[in-house]
């Protein structure tokens, strides 16, 4: 397995996993925005040879990330990919000086046990419940995992 930065090469892949994954998935012209518009989004793939089995996206703002997405094939879940995802972001931050990372936060839908469970398993703490959050009216949990913490 690999883990590298998403190209536009990838897009079809990535848009084929964000259909297939998510309740409300991005739309093509939402997903071309976070590949090549926004200037603080990152997008890393997991790859087999030439298949896309995974990404995550994310921004880096000041001294935190936000992930926005994390997906995997659903043939390759409970093998590790989402946490390696998970890992191989936390190497791309900044690791020291006024950029350096100190937490990253995320939303992730109420009824999404598998994802709260991969997310307290890399460290990551529930807040609060943010009431209404998606556009269907379900809950999110908003968790956050503090990565550098100054001495």
């Amino acid at each position: 397995m690999i883990i590298r930065k998403a190209t536009l090469n990838d897009f079809d892949a990535v848009m084929e996993l964000e259909n297939s994954c998510f309740k409300l998935p991005y739309n093509e012209r939402q997903m071309k925005y976070e590949f090549s518009e926004n200037p603080i989004n990152k997008i890393l793939v997991v790859c087999n040879e030439d298949k896309i089995l995974g990404f995550i996206n994310y921004m880096i703002t000041f001294n935190s990330a936000t992930i926005t997405q994390v997906a995997v094939n659903k043939d390759y879940r409970n093998q590790g990919l989402a946490s390696s995802l998970l890992n191989a972001m936390e190497d791309t931050f900044p690791k020291s000086g006024d950029e350096m990372v100190e937490f990253v936060t995320l939303e992730v839908r109420e009824s999404n046990e598998p994802a709260i469970n991969l997310y307290k398993k890399n460290g990551y703490e529930h807040v609060v419940i943010k009431k209404h959050y998606y556009p269907d009216g379900e809950d999110a949990v908003y968790m956050i995992k503090r990565i550098n913490t100054c001495q």
